[in-house]
């Protein structure tokens, strides 16, 4: 069992610079691309308003998926994820109900796993990424038949394809006014088994231009107020830096239409952008890189003698709150807002849970 008191003192002051530098460097412009980082703030006095939160990875690790109730995973973040619009997250596991649970590297959960987080205000989660194909075909399908199986509930998810081949899967959310417009898809997957059955994509020159026409076509093709792009990219894992290849890709995918852009598969928080547009100042547009861990077994004990490991930085993360605002057609999204996340553990040795706190 860990203090959690000791390590909010000793995490906090490290992840207070983490966050301040990378919020000066968060508003980066980009000559080749639509937007640049200035714009004067806009109030609305009549308006609709929709507020968007944005987490990390559900894993299945055996230290989360052995608890008797997961219910209580969730208990420390319930208060802001039951009280916006939409709670975006990914499931980073097959699910099939009829079989035990799997542990890396081939993962699978059970339903109850999932509704522990749809019942603690998760209710839009991305289902593509490098895990989709670890049960084979029938994990593919056993997880979109469940997820489908929510939507009386308003729940929403995408990333697998009902038939092989079949194009991209997308999801147009409309709640508050507002049409969310989402899609999932992963550039890496751990086998080629099945990968024509869920929404896949890579890091060619070429493909990566096929894709940039896909969104494009997106965009024009289903009329929305807010674009938002799940991505799973093929990137080094437990890895801090962001590349300037990358950056510019995902500028590229802002000019395209998408308005955020949730990247995961790094399990460690990496910096952010906020993009503001040149020809519109009410609009701004987002960029999340890595947002970390959700709840995760990737880090089993911490070391404090050497903080930097690696790691040591997959149990914490970050939620993301967007606000956007409407009035006469125009779009105003205010300055995102970051709740910082670690991964608690809490009981007896080999019997303790593992929660997710905010370090407040």
């Amino acid at each position: 069992m860990y203090n959690l008191k000791v390590f909010k003192r000793f995490f906090i002051s490290i992840i207070s610079v983490f966050i301040i530098l990378n919020w000066c460097t968060s508003c980066v412009s980009n000559s080749s691309a639509t937007y640049n980082s200035k714009s004067e703030e806009t109030s609305f006095s009549d308006f609709e308003s929709i507020t968007l939160t944005f987490a990390g990875d559900i894993m299945a690790h055996t230290n989360v998926t052995r608890m008797k109730d997961f219910s209580l995973v969730y208990d420390g973040i319930k208060d802001i994820c039951l009280n916006d619009d939409l709670t975006f997250a990914n499931m980073e596991s097959p699910v099939i109900d009829s079989q035990e649970y799997e542990n890396w590297p081939t993962f699978n959960a059970r339903n109850e796993y999932v509704m522990a987080a749809v019942n603690s205000g998760f209710d839009v989660f991305t289902l593509a990424n490098n895990h989709t194909n670890d049960q084979g075909l029938k994990g593919i399908n056993a997880t979109r038949d469940f997820f489908d199986s929510l939507k009386d509930k308003n729940v929403y998810s995408c990333g697998i394809k009902k038939n092989a081949n079949d194009d991209y899967t997308y999801q147009l959310i409309e709640k508050n006014g507002f049409k969310i417009l989402f899609m999932g898809v992963t550039e890496i997957y751990n086998s080629t088994n099945c990968i024509e059955w869920f929404d896949t994509t890579d890091r060619s020159e070429k493909s990566r231009k096929s894709f940039i026409e896909k969104v494009t076509q997106m965009r024009k093709e289903h009329p929305c107020d807010v674009f938002v792009l799940a991505f799973h990219c093929n990137e080094p894992e437990y890895v801090i830096d962001v590349t300037e290849k990358r950056k510019n890709y995902y500028h590229r995918l802002l000019d395209a239409g998408v308005d955020v852009i949730w990247a995961n598969h790094p399990h460690v928080m990496q910096e952010w952008e906020v993009v503001k547009s040149l020809k519109n100042p009410h609009q701004s547009k987002l960029i999340l890189y890595s947002v970390g861990n959700l709840i995760s077994g990737q880090r089993s004990k911490r070391n404090y003698g050497d903080p930097s490991a690696i790691r040591e930085y997959t149990g914490e993360s970050f939620l993301v709150q967007l606000t956007y605002k409407k009035s006469n057609d125009i779009i105003f999204a205010e300055q995102p807002e970051f709740v910082i996340l670690t991964n608690h553990t809490q009981g007896p040795a080999g019997a303790y849970d593992s929660l997710i706190k905010k370090l407040d």
